[in-house]
């Protein structure tokens, strides 16, 4: 982030962290369907008709958070903790592949605003819907898998590490475990049948339910300090001039 002292660019751990919350909020904004009447309802599989306003923001939003993710992941390599163990390394890279799989899969045609909307790539693919590409399911289980990789790392780390957050990440790493099991179950279902019958609220509120667990996520990614401090060496003064 530019400082008012210099005019060159510095990026800061804290240009990360305020990322990985501004991702987590974007994540977060199809609830606005609860407040408003923009979107398809739990009851379908998408999550929103990409031919109208809300669905069209969502695919630009969920498109920014993708680059936030990869921007916040790769500032926590390079600026985070000095030194980290293999498990937050493991924990980065995870990040960037979830970021990068839901970028790629954002910026391919098909009528699923959200990249990582598996039901949605799916329910696509099996009714052969004109323009979608067969690698989108793929992508959405590759994004799946990624952001719980990650955050199970991260909970583990933090254990590892003594901080005393690690119990909450454990619990949100457990919620996601859940709903991504869920979500790849119902979408695999769906797949091997062929499309006979419609996802329905089951496979919606799941898709939901994942949702709500990547922001918590990345909103903990933001938030808990330990994996972004870096140890400070002892501070050596200046030997008095003789």
């Amino acid at each position: 982030m530019p400082y008012s002292n210099t005019a060159t660019l510095h990026w800061d751990h804290r240009d990360g962290r305020v990322a990985a919350v501004v991702a987590a909020i974007v994540y977060s904004m199809w609830v606005l369907e609860v407040v408003f009447p923009v979107g398809l309802g739990a009851d379908t599989g998408a999550l929103a008709d990409p031919d109208s306003t809300f669905g069209r923001m969502l695919d630009s939003a969920h498109r920014t958070a993708a680059i936030l993710v990869v921007l916040a992941a790769g500032l926590g390599l390079a600026l985070g903790a000095e030194r980290p163990r293999r498990l937050l390394t493991v924990s980065w890279w995870s990040m960037v592949v979830f970021g990068v799989a839901s970028l790629v899969s954002s910026l391919l045609p098909g009528r699923c605003v959200v990249s990582t909307d598996a039901a949605c790539a799916v329910e696509s693919v099996v009714e052969g819907v004109g323009g979608v590409s067969v690698v989108q399911p793929p992508l959405a289980v590759i994004a799946t898998l990624a952001a719980l990789v990650a955050s199970a790392s991260l909970a583990w780390d933090r254990r590892v590490a003594g901080e005393r957050t690690w119990p909450v990440l454990a619990l949100i790493t457990g919620a996601q475990a859940v709903a991504a099991v869920v979500v790849l179950v119902l979408a695999a279902g769906l797949y091997l049948s062929s499309g006979d019958g419609s996802p329905g609220v089951a496979l919606g509120l799941a898709e939901r339910l994942h949702l709500v667990t990547v922001a918590l996520w990345l909103l903990a990614v933001g938030l808990v300090p330990g994996h972004w401090k870096r140890r400070r060496g002892p501070v050596r003064t200046p030997e008095r001039l003789r």
